[in-house]
């Protein structure tokens, strides 16, 4: 029996075994297939990658040939790879580089000493007897742009003509450098230099008339009647500026963007404003009082204010959401409130005492839900999916990602930081990242530095942070090409998610203007000298206040708040996993960045360990001073009469370089963040 068993026992194991091993290959079989399968969608797929890397080959030998032949230089012979019939073996296994090289530089020579003979036939016109005394007739001079281009320029460097010379035709291309116009001749042509004569005479005399035109325009910029006219509708000029030989004077609505510009326009000898063409100084003065009273001059925030406010009523009076208020227990006051920052719809209670409200932020457009003190609870958009809070009259805005891998990244780098709060730049901040001395330097850009007729500031809500950063290069001579903003109210969340922050004050904080409530009770913004450990309110307390203190010293405060709060980050381990994801989906909601995610990962590796070396701030105490808008173009005696004119207008409170010298900026930052 035992015996019996036993053998039972084996077959079973025996028929197992074969189970298992015939389960085994129908799935070996099924792998193989599949990666089969994968192998021939792959090797199909690289079939037309190396196709379409041909056909782009392709296009750029001939975009490359079109741009030499452009700029009159020889063509390019490109290698061709062939293959042999029947076997699809490389020629070139078989013809040496040797003889490549030789056919190559036998068929380039052709080319070089037809070029050869088109810059002699060139220069010879340039040296000829008669071209020679037009350029000493004219006070006149050359300047070399490439073997076939030449530049007819003044001692001041102006551009009368452009002259080119077409080879294969044996023409030269003139183009009048005031005008635009062009005119081909032959090289052998007499007229050319009667035509020259002819149009110089006519540039002189249309820079003439520009230079009479730009005085009248100066002179419409200082009249105070215009001024006044301006002032009426809450509009102001702003620094006249050159561009080329004509002068811009912008019209400046109340936050510094720009309405309109008034110039001179060269070509037409005319005045222009908002595309229209005004033949003499009165009559354009008359087109823009025209203009503006009939233009709608509100400012972009007052635009979008009007645009929420519409969506406010709209939802508030849906019988819906007044339903949904009922069953809350609340009641809609349609009489709003108003005061300096806010428009506030009540919330009331049964008992018509004030439970709260919904209020719009005039500055900025955005609606805060407000307790019944009037203190911002929160902002509407984080109740909002994923915080995005979208209105009817708004697109969409999609966010890509590179899914590329995390590697940390060389070199220095320097990268604007911006506290933003909606389409406002409240802080500017350029970081650079030494990779020498593996140090981070920070400066403070303050907001009302006044550029090309502007706060810098307002750049930003204006045309963007890629304008932005690109003026900021030309003002500090740092090559900027990142940015990141983020909403000052995305600090608290980010310095509670780090359980704190410690920041070290170096003077006492003082802000009778701000009012804080602890624990119910009503006091004074007060921080004491030292260490203090805040919460995420608390930093942007410090980061906001600014009554008793100068805007430069709050940017030094800003500075060691990001300071501690990438101390904290640089705490967090790879296990603390749950903090990294909170953190990450933070930075998610409220960054706005031209960082793809993964470049985020990539900077964070590598500058994480750096060391902060100094906390600069443009300020007037090195390179700057303060003065107002339109007080700064005036020389002291003219500002003395000036203020001591009721009348007169000052304009907006602005800094500008000591001595205008803009230089004295980029000699500033070159000293502080880039010496090693």
């Amino acid at each position: 029996m035992k015996k019996n068993v036993i053998t039972i026992a084996a077959a079973v194991l025996a028929a197992a075994v074969v189970l298992y091993t015939i389960a085994g290959q129908i799935t070996l079989r099924s792998r193989l297939a599949k990666s089969q399968a994968q192998m021939e969608l792959f090797m199909g797929q690289t079939r037309e990658e190396l196709g379409y890397m041909n056909e782009t080959q392709e296009l750029i030998k001939q975009n490359a040939q079109q741009v030499r032949q452009y700029v009159n230089l020889p063509s390019l012979a490109f290698p061709e790879r062939e293959t042999r019939q029947g076997d699809g073996q490389d020629l070139s296994s078989s013809t040496s580089s040797f003889e490549i090289a030789a056919y190559d530089a036998v068929a380039f020579l052709k080319d070089y000493n037809r070029d050869l003979e088109y810059i002699k036939q060139f220069n010879q016109f340039l040296r000829s007897d008669e071209f020679t005394l037009f350029l000493q007739d004219s006070d006149l001079s050359l300047r070399k742009m490439g073997d076939f281009k030449r530049s007819l320029v003044d001692g001041s460097g102006r551009e009368f003509f452009k002259i080119r010379f077409k080879g294969e035709d044996s023409q030269l291309s003139v183009e009048s450098g005031i005008f635009g116009s062009s005119r081909d001749f032959s090289i052998t042509q007499e007229d050319m230099i009667p035509y020259l004569k002819n149009q110089l005479e006519k540039q002189n005399l249309s820079l003439g008339i520009i230079a009479d035109m730009n005085i009248q325009l100066q002179n419409l910029y200082r009249n105070r009647d215009f001024r006044a006219d301006l002032r009426k509708f809450e509009l102001y000029l702003g620094t006249p500026a050159y561009s080329s030989e004509n002068l811009r004077v912008p019209v400046l609505r109340k936050d510094n963007s720009v309405l309109a510009v008034l110039t001179t326009h060269t070509p037409g000898g005319v005045f222009r404003f908002q595309n229209r063409d005004f033949t003499d100084i009165s009559s354009l003065k008359e087109g823009v009082l025209s203009f503006i009273q009939t233009e709608d001059l509100r400012t972009e925030a007052e635009i979008l204010d009007d645009l929420v406010l519409k969506e406010m009523e709209t939802l508030l009076n849906d019988q819906a959401f007044q339903a949904h208020l009922e069953k809350n227990g609340y009641v809609y006051s349609s009489e709003t409130r108003e005061d300096n920052d806010y428009i506030y719809y009540d919330l009331n209670s049964p008992d018509g005492s004030r439970a709260g409200a919904l209020a719009l932020q005039k500055e900025f457009g955005e609606v805060y839900l407000m307790d019944r003190d009037d203190i911002p609870v929160s902002s509407l958009k984080t109740f909002a999916p994923d915080h995005e809070l979208v209105y009817p009259f708004q697109n969409n805005q999609e966010k890509s990602f590179d899914e590329s891998l995390p590697v940390p990244v060389q070199g220095s780098e320097t990268f604007l930081l911006i506290g933003s709060h909606e389409h406002n730049a409240d802080t500017m901040i350029i970081v650079h990242f030494n990779s020498v001395t593996e140090e981070v330097s920070m400066l403070s850009v303050p907001r009302d530095l006044y550029y090309k007729g502007m706060k810098i500031n307002s750049i930003y809500r204006n045309y963007g942070a890629s304008r932005l950063i690109s003026d900021l290069s030309a003002i500090t001579g740092l090559n900027i090409n990142k940015y990141m903003a983020i909403d000052m109210y995305a600090f608290i969340d980010m310095v509670n998610l780090m359980g704190g922050i410690n920041v070290t004050l170096d003077e006492p904080l003082i802000d009778p203007t701000y009012k804080i409530r602890e624990n119910g009770q009503w006091s004074t913004l007060y921080y004491s000298a030292g260490e203090h450990h805040l919460d995420g309110v608390a930093a942007l307390r410090i980061t906001r206040s600014r009554h008793t203190s100068s805007d430069f010293e709050r940017a030094v405060r800003q500075q060691k708040v990001i300071a501690a709060l990438r101390d904290s980050l640089s705490n967090i381990s790879l296990g603390d996993i749950s903090k990294i994801y909170d953190f990450m989906q933070i930075a998610d909601k409220y960054l706005i960045s031209n960082f793809s995610t993964a470049e985020l990962v990539k900077y964070y590796l590598s500058y994480k360990d750096y060391k902060i070396n100094g906390q600069n701030v443009l300020n007037t105490d090195n390179v700057l001073y303060a003065t107002y808008t339109n007080l700064y173009r005036l020389s002291e005696e003219d500002q003395e009469k000036a203020l001591a004119d009721p009348d007169f207008y000052k304009g907006g409170w602005i800094v500008l370089p000591k001595n205008n010298d803009w230089s004295a900026i980029r000699n500033y930052v070159r000293a502080v963040m880039m010496s090693s």
